[in-house]
């Protein structure tokens, strides 16, 4: 499996990509940002998702 890198990757790709997959199912941000909680390593608001 290839690896997307990002440029500054201050999150990990895995979290980005489904914070994005979620997204396009519907969620607010608001909403993506609260299911990120599970991972609970940074607190990320909805602006930054």
């Amino acid at each position: 499996m290839n690896k997307i890198k990002f440029e500054r990757n201050k999150t990990s790709t895995f979290i980005v990509m489904y914070s994005l997959y979620m997204y396009f199912l519907g969620l607010s941000l608001r909403s993506t940002s609260k299911a990120l909680v599970i991972f609970r390593d940074d607190k990320r608001n909805h602006v930054s998702v």
